[in-house]
C-alpha cells in the first residue's frame, strides 16, 4: 500500500493489528481509536476479518458496542471469547518507524519488543506478565506506604515468584529459537545477531536450573530486598527489570551504537528470524514504512525473503517504486485521503 504522508496507512495495519491479542500496533487505549486530535469523532468502532485457512474459514470482530462503550468486545464466529482466544487463529507482528530507536531507547521498549514474540511461542505469556504486572503494582503500593506486614508481602511475592518463573522461562524459549533460526542462515543482507538476556530469572534459566528453583529464588530475592525496596518506593528487582541484548556479529558491535542502517538491519534481521521460526503457523507481517529507509540492494534481498516465507504480508510506503522488486508478485494498492484503490 503506497500514499501520501497522512493518507491512512499506517490505519489500516492498526486496524489489522488489533486482530490479535493485545492493543495494536500503536498500543492504544480504548478510547483513543475514536479521537483525533482530543474530539470524539465516532461512538465506537470495530474491525472484522474473514480468516481463511486450509479447509476452513472463520470470522473475526473486534470493537467497542455503544451500549458498553468502555469495554473491548472480541467475537469469533459470532461467538464472544476472551482477547487471548485471538492467539489460537492469529500469529501476528510488526515493524514501525518507533521501532527504530529500539537499540537506543529503553529496555522497557525491548520488554515489550521481545514479549510480543514470546506470545507466539507461549500464547499463556501474556496472561502470566499481566498477572506479574497486578501484583507487581500492589507490592509497590504496599511498600510505599510504609507496610510492614510480612505476612502480606510472603503472600504477594509467592504469587509473583511463580509468575515470574514463567514469564523468564518463556522468554527463553523465545531467544533459542531466535538463536537457531540466526545460526541457520548464512551470513547475508541483514547481518546476523548475537542475541542475550539480562536478567536474573532468565539467566538462571538458560543456565539449566529448573523452573521451581527459579520461582524459589526470586521469591527469596524480594524477601532478602524488602526494606531496599520500601526506601525506594517500589520493586527494584525482576522480570520487568530484564534486557535484550542485541550484538552485530560480524563486527561484535553492541547495537545501540551501531549505525541507524545497520540499526535498522538487524532489526528487521530478528523479525525474519522470528518469522522463520513461526514458520508453521503462517504469522501476518506488517511492516509499516520498511523499505523506505533501506538502500534498494537490501530492498530487494528482503523482498524475495517475504516471498520466500510463503506468509501474507502487508507492507506501506509513500512510493509504488519502493516495491518495484516485487515484480508482479505482489497486489498493489494506493492510499488517498482513507479511500484504497487499486494501484
Amino acid at each position: 500500500m503506497y500514499g501520501e504522508n497522512g493518507a491512512g496507512k499506517t490505519n489500516l495495519l492498526e486496524a489489522i493489528s488489533l486482530l490479535s491479542p493485545g492493543r495494536g500496533l500503536r498500543r492504544s487505549k480504548l478510547d483513543a481509536v475514536t479521537r483525533r486530535d482530543g474530539e470524539t469523532i465516532a461512538p465506537a468502532w470495530g474491525v472484522t476479518a474473514t480468516l481463511n485457512i486450509p479447509d476452513d474459514q472463520f470470522k473475526l470482530a473486534i470493537g467497542q458496542i455503544p451500549e458498553a462503550p468502555g469495554r473491548r468486545v472480541v467475537r469469533i464466529d459470532g461467538k464472544t471469547v476472551s482477547g487471548t482466544a485471538l492467539s489460537d487463529y492469529v500469529t501476528m507482528f510488526w515493524l514501525t518507524p518507533e521501532q527504530d530507536r529500539l537499540f537506543r531507547g529503553p529496555a522497557s521498549d525491548r520488554r515489550k519488543f521481545l514479549d510480543r514474540f514470546t506470545l507466539m511461542h507461549a500464547p499463556s505469556h501474556g496472561s502470566h506478565v499481566l498477572a506479574y504486572e497486578k501484583l507487581r503494582a500492589e507490592r509497590n503500593r504496599l511498600l510505599s506506604e510504609g507496610i510492614t506486614d510480612t505476612s502480606w508481602y510472603e503472600a504477594l511475592e509467592a504469587d509473583m515468584a511463580k509468575h515470574g518463573a514463567q514469564i523468564a522461562a518463556a522468554r527463553s524459549q523465545t531467544l533459542n529459537a531466535l538463536v537457531d533460526e540466526i545460526e541457520a542462515r548464512p551470513e547475508g543482507a541483514f547481518p546476523k545477531a548475537i542475541v542475550g538476556l539480562k536478567g536474573e530469572a532468565e539467566e538462571q534459566i538458560q543456565s539449566g536450573l529448573p523452573i521451581e528453583t527459579v520461582e524459589n529464588n526470586l521469591g527469596a530475592l524480594w524477601a532478602d530486598t524488602r526494606q531496599l525496596d520500601m526506601r525506594a518506593g517500589r520493586t527494584l528487582q525482576g522480570v520487568h527489570r530484564s534486557d535484550l541484548k542485541v550484538t552485530h556479529a560480524a563486527k561484535n558491535m553492541p547495537a545501540h551504537d551501531c549505525s541507524t542502517g545497520e540499526q535498522k538491519a538487524l532489526l528487521i534481521g530478528l523479525m525474519l528470524a522470528q518469522a522463520r521460526a513461526q514458520a508453521d503457523k503462517r504469522p501476518f507481517l506488517l511492516l509499516d514504512e520498511v523499505a523506505a529507509h533501506l538502500d534498494e540492494g537490501r530492498r530487494a534481498a528482503l523482498i524475495e525473503e517475504l516471498i520466500d516465507l510463503g506468509t501474507q504480508v502487508f507492507m506501506t510506503g509513500t512510493d509504488e517504486n519502493l516495491f518495484e522488486a516485487f515484480e508482479g508478485r505482489a497486489d498493489v494498492f494506493e492510499v488517498r485521503d482513507g479511500a484504497v484503490s487499486n494501484g
